[in-house]
């Protein structure tokens, strides 16, 4: 982590949330090679070197993250086809991209397969380890045999599962790849450099005081804790939190143990369901998080590869985390129209 590497932005634009900075864009030249992932049926095998001759033509996006992290980037050309899955109706596309990504060709998640995806004949993929199963697109090993690049976020393990530890780093690297890619290093960086500051704010901000405790659980077919070793721990522990590492999968004992201050529970639209699940389980009526009324929906979009919307999930959670503290805006909009190339 490089908590103290930015300069902190003023108050103003971290909460509110639009870069407007003029910045001369100096594209890449030549063959550019970056480091991502294998991933066999939801699983992530290895390292995986891409190189790049030129700038992808034939882009498939999967995922509202993955398209917004290349709007974020400015990158609209070339797209031929996006897909938002684990969009949210509350968090959906940011104001700042609705435009943009309405205008691109849309791919219903029922349509994404193999067969369907090569009709399309892409030369780079974007999507997250899930759709690289047996059921789905298949192994990132069968594009790239066929000429076909792929980039999978990286902290996009299934979630009952802990075979890498997931960090903010991971999450700004895959941005900073992906930059290369298409010659954005300088708005990567500027979504790296703001995401950075507003984590130091935060810590500024609350430097000195209790740490809260805080787990993030997800109801899924176990009930799924993303803790220190998730993405979403790491957040939480980056802006002040004290988060427990746990496995994947809890039990209410382990939840009544930690006894936490906040409890983040993952949304999937329906907030006051889930929420009653937890509320209504015996088991949690005496802890702290019950008790002070602290349990609060996130929407999978902020634990779960956030990407360039990771400066809305750690805003989201300060807000939460630190009442009356902080009043960070929903949607960051990192400028990136300013930047000329």
């Amino acid at each position: 982590m490089r908590w103290g590497l930015c300069c902190l932005l003023s108050a103003a634009l971290l909460l509110g949330g639009c870069g407007t900075a003029e910045r001369a864009e100096v594209p890449t030249t030549g063959a550019v090679t970056v480091e991502n992932i294998s991933v066999e049926n939801y699983f992530e095998t290895g390292v995986n070197r891409e190189t790049f001759t030129s700038v992808p033509q034939r882009i498939v996006i999967i995922g509202a993250n993955e398209s917004e992290t290349l709007l974020d980037l400015g990158v609209t050309e070339g797209i031929v086809s996006v897909t938002p899955s684990q969009n949210n109706p509350t968090y959906g596309i940011k104001a700042c991209n609705q435009a943009a990504f309405d205008a691109l060709p849309q791919l219903g998640r029922a349509e994404i397969n193999t067969e369907r995806l090569l009709a399309l004949a892409p030369d780079l993929i974007v999507a997250q380890q899930e759709f690289f199963s047996k059921n789905r697109l298949g192994s990132t090993a069968y594009w790239n045999e066929r000429g076909t690049a792929t980039m999978v976020p990286l902290n996009t393990t299934a979630p009952g599962k802990l075979n890498q530890r997931e960090t903010i780093e991971r999450e700004m690297k895959f941005i900073r790849d992906l930059g290369t890619i298409f010659h954005r290093e300088r708005a990567a960086e500027r979504i790296v450099d703001d995401t950075y500051a507003r984590i130091d704010f935060i810590r500024t901000q609350t430097e000195g005081g209790t740490p809260p405790k805080v787990m993030v659980l997800d109801l899924i077919s176990i009930i799924a804790s993303y803790g220190r070793d998730k993405i979403a721990g790491d957040m939480v522990s980056a802006i002040g939190g004290d988060v427990p590492h746990t496995s994947a999968a809890v039990t209410a004992e382990q939840i009544m143990a930690e006894n936490p201050d906040v409890v983040f529970l993952v949304s999937y639209g329906d907030d006051e369901g889930q929420l009653a699940k937890i509320r209504s389980n015996p088991a949690f009526r005496n802890l702290n998080f019950i008790r002070d009324g602290r349990l609060y929906p996130i929407p999978l979009k902020f634990v779960y590869g956030p990407q360039t919307r990771t400066i809305d999930a750690i805003g989201y959670m300060a807000n939460y985390m630190y009442p009356g503290l902080f009043d960070f805006a929903p949607e960051y909009d990192f400028g990136v129209q300013s930047l000329k190339e």
